[in-house]
């Protein structure tokens, strides 16, 4: 559902494939005008498919229509001097740049941070990179390309996801892509706040690398305080029991047992009295083990 919240706020887009599109199409879905600028043969995600029967141009590939709702669009050749002169007068007049391009692409241009700061300085430039970017820290990674699945096998969610440690299994959705962008949504948000009350931008970066180690929160407290290195799960829980998904006589069943109550509540509903009556399974700790 559409809202108005940030009627008023100007976003210029440059972002392609994912991450920084479904940003972006947060910010849209609430108000913002999000001016969504391509260049070329557009955004990759064009040519991603798949493609309805009655477009045989295959022009509005379900990829990209899909995140990209409510913007509007505009084709620049940055490289182009005209292009650079019409992108810097929108700069001059936007709240925020969103790009997702490798680090130094924007600088090689002479579009980076610091000049389109000098003439905005309120200006909120966000930047979505598969390993970071310079300006908030080194990374050996920095340069290389990323892609969700780069991103889910490198930030340890395909290490905990799936059955046994020789099958790293990739998560379905694209959530290197997607976490990233809602995670650079909120730091849109924070610094746009910021730039109200103190007048002055600031440079926004996320890395999916960071964003998919940050998801894998149960991984990194593990470690940390019992000093083993979490692996595959398959369908259970490390800490909870039972907690996933179990074989039933007409399919699989999916369980979310935490509180002690509704372990009793399961052991009557399935008729296992002794169960219920164990002491050893009367808390979560004893149910774990």
């Amino acid at each position: 559902m559409s809202s108005t919240l940030l009627k008023g706020i100007r976003v210029l887009d440059l972002s392609r494939m994912l991450s920084g599109p479904y940003c972006s199409m947060f910010l849209a879905d609430h108000g913002a005008e999000v001016i969504k600028i391509e260049g070329g043969s557009g955004d990759t995600s064009r040519n991603n498919g798949p493609y309805r029967a009655d477009d045989p141009g295959h022009d509005w590939a379900g990829y990209f229509v899909s995140l990209n709702r409510g913007k509007k669009s505009i084709r620049l050749d940055l490289k182009s001097p005209e292009g650079k002169t019409a992108f810097r007068r929108l700069a001059a007049t936007a709240d925020v740049v969103l790009e997702n391009f490798r680090p130094g692409v924007m600088d090689r241009l002479d579009l980076s941070y610091e000049s389109l700061a000098e003439v905005n300085p309120r200006l909120v430039y966000a930047a979505i990179r598969g390993f970071g970017d310079p300006r908030t820290g080194a990374s050996p990674y920095a340069d290389w390309p990323s892609y969700d699945v780069v991103a889910q096998a490198m930030g340890g969610l395909m290490a905990m996801t799936g059955p046994d440690a020789e099958t790293p299994t990739k998560v379905g959705p694209g959530i290197g892509d997607i976490f990233a962008g809602m995670m650079m949504s909120f730091g849109i948000l924070a610094a746009l706040r910021e730039a109200e009350a103190t007048g002055k931008g600031r440079f926004v970066d996320v890395a999916m690398y960071d964003a998919m180690i940050s998801m894998c929160e149960r991984m990194v407290y593990l470690h940390d305080m019992t000093g083993q290195v979490p692996g595959p799960e398959g369908n259970g829980h490390p800490l909870l029991a039972p907690f996933g998904v179990f074989p039933a006589a007409d399919g699989q069943v999916a369980l979310g047992i935490v509180d002690d109550s509704f372990w009793q509540k399961l052991t009557r509903i399935m008729n296992w009295p002794d169960l219920g009556a164990d002491l050893r399974l009367s808390n979560r700790a004893g149910r774990s083990a």
